[in-house]
């Protein structure tokens, strides 16, 4: 009997990082088989054109930002893993980094999350393109 499938929350789903990284997750496995994972994405909304190109692969499409703590918290419910890409752009990078330490502590809170992935573009190329991956 197959393993259930791991639940992996990918914040920042419907940017170009996201849409790549959902691609990756649901991608067969390299001897075949399907993918070991499904796929919730926290989307400000659930039903923009790329929301709904997710809906269609078979993502589960939650409203919710990364600058909105409650809605994160709420997403975590049963993940095993997390991707977050933080957008420095609109928030700058203070709030981005705030953002993104915060997301972190409420994984850990969750007690759910065994894995997290934080990707910062923007930020990153000022620390040698930076891509912090915690092990919880």
């Amino acid at each position: 009997m197959p393993s259930p499938k791991k639940l992996i929350l990918v914040i920042g789903a419907t940017g170009a990082q996201g849409l790549a990284v959902i691609d990756g997750l649901l991608s067969p496995r390299s001897d075949g088989l399907a993918s070991p994972y499904c796929v919730r994405a926290l989307t400000r909304d659930p039903h923009s054109r790329r929301a709904q190109q997710l809906t269609a692969k078979g993502v589960h499409c939650v409203q919710g930002s990364f600058e909105d703590f409650s809605a994160v918290s709420k997403a975590f419910e049963g993940v095993y893993g997390v991707w977050v890409n933080t957008d420095g752009f609109t928030v700058g990078e203070q709030k981005e980094i705030y953002c993104g330490m915060r997301i972190f502590e409420l994984a850990k809170q969750s007690g759910w999350v065994k894995h997290y992935v934080w990707s910062s573009l923007d930020y990153g190329f000022k620390v040698a393109h930076y891509h912090a991956a915690i092990r919880l």
